[in-house]
């Protein structure tokens, strides 16, 4: 789960708070609250990481480290993955790991192709972490047809 997806899941947690009410109950820059959240790079640093941790209650890390795992990122490494038919593993925010070949993917989900005929379908925003992570060169794929703007 990227970092603006995690964001997300915290503000509904906490009962309908829009992100202006956060930047207001926060020392946060106005703008930057919504960019973390609706951004597809990652967007902030360690001192915006420690007010929500503070203002969320949850530990500094929990968001800190969500900043290398982007939905850029995961765009790349699927990409990657399709176009070299290599399998790829995802980790899911509950633990399980879910392994296979990239049969497709949009913005949403992904399709892995487990073997025996078996498609599994994985909701984008349940993968925390994911094997190989493709190179950060900083730049989308030309000819990725899924690539996600920054907008």
């Amino acid at each position: 789960m990227s970092l603006g997806d995690y964001l997300r899941l915290l503000r509904a947690k906490g009962g309908g708070l829009t992100p202006w009410d956060i930047e207001a109950a926060t020392t946060l820059p106005r703008g930057l609250y919504r960019q973390m959240e609706q951004r597809y790079r990652a967007i902030g640093d360690d001192a915006s990481m420690e007010i929500l941790a503070e203002y969320y209650a949850v530990p500094f890390e929990d968001l800190r480290w969500r900043l290398g795992w982007s939905r850029k990122a995961l765009s790349r490494a699927l990409h990657i993955a399709a176009t070299n038919r290599t399998p790829i593993t995802l980790g899911l925010w509950n633990g399980q790991e879910a392994t296979g070949n990239v049969a497709w993917w949009d913005l949403g989900a992904v399709g892995l192709d487990t073997g025996g005929g078996l498609l599994l379908v994985v909701q984008r925003h349940a993968i925390e972490r994911w094997d190989p992570r493709a190179p950060e060169d900083g730049v989308a794929d030309a000819d990725d047809p899924n690539d996600e703007d920054d907008d």
